[in-house]
């Protein structure tokens, strides 16, 4: 997220998104716990219902992020939280799964059987967290 300010209260509204969201049927966190506290691995995503296309029924899976701790890297972590949520996702009848990657997780990302889209685009009409 170059450029992109990752503090302010945009946090909070995150924080406070979670608390109402998690363990229902649109949103999954998976997390493997450090040893000393706080997280070593962890991935979110969200279900979206849209429209039915050709190839799917309408029910998006977005893995909204995944990260894993430098101190935890190439361990399986990350593949672990992204296969526990993929399973989710697919579970609450995701059809189609969309992420964003960076050139470190692109090659587990193709493990796992995701394909590249370079028609993929996206716009921020107004960054909220900012206001």
């Amino acid at each position: 997220m170059v450029g992109v300010d990752i503090a302010g209260p945009w946090r909070d509204r995150l924080a406070d998104h979670l608390r109402e969201r998690l363990g229902g049927e649109l949103v999954a966190a998976f997390v493997i716990d450090a040893p000393a506290g706080g997280l070593a691995a962890c991935a979110i995503g969200v279900v979206h219902q849209g429209l039915p296309g050709p190839d799917h029924v309408g029910v998006f899976g977005q893995v909204q992020t995944v990260v894993t701790e430098q101190p935890f890297r190439r361990r399986g972590y990350g593949r672990a939280v992204t296969c526990a949520l993929v399973e989710w996702l697919t579970g609450q009848g995701c059809t189609l799964l969309n992420l964003a990657t960076s050139d470190a997780g692109r090659e587990l990302y193709v493990s796992l059987g995701f394909t590249s889209n370079p028609c993929s685009m996206r716009l921020i009409a107004r960054p909220y967290h900012r206001a």
